[in-house]
């Protein structure tokens, strides 16, 4: 997809959710569509180019990307919570390195059956997060 298409899918995810188009609510989407592993607050705001886009900024478009399921939670279970787009990318889980803190996607997930039998017993908004810990090949070498 080409840098214009991809920017203005970009805004119809805002305008679709009544959000106004500003200049730190795109750019934090272009942030986290360009990174394949999920940033935390401060990691984001370290990427944004425009000057005058102040940490409470990023703290509150994320808030609001959170409310209306464009971004994810991610919760490694150090100190920070990180985040990545939902809206483009499949469902997926984590493994992270206890050693080196490396991060690498699991593309399967045992957890939509546990979902799809929750949702018969007329559970509703379901979701679930599930990440792995352990320690990649080269830091076992």
């Amino acid at each position: 997809m080409r840098s214009k298409e991809k920017d203005k899918e970009l805004l119809e995810v805002l305008c679709t959710h009544s959000l106004r188009v500003t200049s730190p609510r795109v750019e934090i989407l272009q942030i986290l569509r360009a990174n394949h592993n999920p940033l935390t607050i401060s990691e984001i705001h370290s990427k944004i180019k425009s000057k005058g886009t102040d940490l409470a900024t990023v703290y509150r478009t994320i808030n609001s990307f959170l409310k209306f399921n464009i971004v994810n939670e991610v919760d490694f279970k150090d100190e920070f919570k990180r985040y990545e787009l939902i809206f483009d990318r499949h469902h997926h889980h984590h493994v992270v390195c206890k050693v080196c803190k490396k991060v690498e996607n699991v593309d399967f997930c045992v957890g939509n059956n546990i979902e799809k039998d929750l949702k018969k017993r007329g559970y509703k908004n379901i979701s679930h997060s599930l990440e792995f810990f352990g320690i990649c090949q080269d830091c076992a070498e």
